[in-house]
């Protein structure tokens, strides 16, 4: 088993969760500074983030980050088996995140507002889809995909 490819699926992993959680800090600071509160689940202007898919997101990277770390630390005969697994986790976390691109993208075709399901804040003009946070992490699942491919 070649131990750089995992390194570097690590890596990958690591700039997607530091990415995600950072964008998903920024979404509860601005949730915040409207007056929401953790378990205000409606009544705000701007949407709870733990209800958007960054939120989701975010936390499909953290898991698929910490399944990466144990890989390495496997014995090389287990790292098969429990890559696999894996795998289907990044292909989850892939399609999740393309599809939720492609919803920004007819939102933006359509001129409309972000919907509260939406990575950018609701009220507010959707964002260029090729600058939202949504096609940036969908880029980097669509990396650590093809790191796992590799590896298998």
């Amino acid at each position: 088993m070649d131990r750089l490819l995992l390194r570097l699926q690590i890596a990958v992993l690591a700039i997607g969760t530091a990415f995600a959680w950072f964008t998903l800090a920024g979404d509860f600071r601005r949730f915040f500074s409207a007056g929401g509160r953790v378990f205000e689940w409606s009544g705000c202007v701007v949407t709870n983030p733990l209800l958007t898919p960054c939120f989701y997101g975010a936390l499909a990277f953290l898991a698929a980050f910490v399944w990466a770390l144990v890989l390495l630390r496997s014995a090389p005969e287990a790292v098969a088996g429990r890559q696999r697994g894996l795998n289907w986790l990044l292909a989850a976390g892939t399609v999740f995140a393309w599809g939720n691109f492609a919803y920004e993208l007819f939102l933006y075709s359509q001129q409309r507002s972000a919907s509260a399901f939406s990575c950018p804040p609701p009220g507010e003009a959707a964002v260029q889809p090729l600058m939202s946070p949504c096609f940036y992490g969908a880029l980097i699942f669509l990396t650590a995909l093809a790191i796992s491919l590799l590896i298998l």
